[in-house]
């Protein structure tokens, strides 16, 4: 099989997710594009806004469109490091 380790195939592609937190305190929105931005630092949600929320919601998902099948073997999530950072609670 042939294919490329540690590559970012979900590098800016069109992304989706169930709904988009509203807070004027941080900055705006925040769209379901800024997981997809490159920026993985835990912290810079608060100097760049480069998170994701949804709104407090059953079953909220987030999607990317990687533009082909592709055989997928790891996904790695950057959680805030912040007092919320328990929001993720549950990945499938």
């Amino acid at each position: 099989m042939y294919g490329r380790l540690n590559v970012n195939v979900a590098l800016n592609r069109p992304t989706f997710m169930s709904s988009t937190f509203y807070d004027a305190n941080y900055g705006g929105y925040f769209p379901s594009s800024r997981a997809v931005d490159g920026n993985n630092d835990p912290v810079s949600y608060q100097v760049d806004n480069s998170c994701v929320h949804s709104h407090s919601e059953i079953n909220p998902w987030w999607a990317v469109d990687l533009g082909s099948a592709l055989a997928v073997v790891g996904v790695l999530f950057t959680n805030r490091a912040d007092e919320s950072w328990g929001n993720v609670n549950s990945i499938v």
